[in-house]
Parts: structure tokens; sequence; C-alpha cells
């Protein structure tokens, strides 16, 4: 697995070639150490790449979960829940406006029944002499 562009491997290539040809100079104690670091570095990388590993498939299973809860029969029977619940409210404000338009017919056919079996007819409620005539006969007295 590289991970680094093609100009920066080769970079890193010539560069440990070089190394190379130069390690019959270092000291053998240098180069102990520099052999310790370079396994510390390998098992780190190594490290990474198995929890890389054990996410994804941690990711895989929790997937797989998943979508064996969705083919589940307790599933189905949450979805028709939500959609018995959905279908009840529906309903319940259905209803509601029926109610609503209902009273509201009841109340407008009250008020015609009044204006229509009333001794004055429908056009003296209209008359602006009328709307007149009730304001001083209705309003108080001031003797």
């Amino acid at each position: 697995m590289n991970d680094f562009p093609p100009v920066l491997d080769a970079i890193g290539q010539r560069l440990a070639q070089r190394l190379l040809a130069t390690t019959q100079e270092i000291d053998p104690v240098a180069l102990q150490q520099l052999r310790a670091v370079r396994e510390q570095a390998v098992d780190q990388r190594r490290l990474v790449l198995a929890r890389q590993a054990q996410a994804s498939l941690q990711l895989a299973a929790q997937t797989r979960e998943a979508s064996s809860r969705l083919d589940s029969p307790s599933f189905l029977w949450q979805k028709l829940g939500g959609v018995a619940v959905l279908l009840a409210l529906l309903i319940g404000l259905w209803q509601i406006d029926e109610t609503q338009s209902d009273r509201f017919t009841q109340s407008a056919a009250e008020i015609d029944k009044q204006l229509l079996t009333d001794e004055l007819p429908p056009a003296a409620y209209l008359d602006p002499g009328f709307k007149h005539f009730l304001k001083l006969s209705f309003s108080p007295d001031p003797q």
C-alpha cells in the first residue's frame, strides 16, 4: 500500500539507495539504533493499518446488522404503526373540520331564520335612516 505520489516515491528510493551505500561508514552502535527505530516505525504502521481494517470490519458488521433489522418483521410493524397513527391523525383533523363547518353553517342558518321571520323586512336593516333611528331610540337619555 503506497500512499505517496510517484515523484515522492522515486525521491525516497534514491535517498534509500544513497543511505545503503554509506552504511559501511556508520558506527555499529548507531546502525543498531537506526535498525531499532526502523522496526518501531514499521510496527507503528502495522498498528495503524490493523486499526483501519478493524474499523472497516466493524462498519461492515453494523451495516449488515442495520440492513437485517430493516428486513425484520418488527421493523415492518413499526412502519405500519406509524402509518396507522398518521391515518388516525388525518381522520381526526378531517372530523374537526367537518364539525367546525357544521357549526358555522348552523349559525348562519339561525341568523337567516331570525332575519326572515322578523317583523321587519331585511331591507330595513340596510337603510341608513333605520340605523339612525335605532341609535336614537336605544341611546341612554342624558336627562
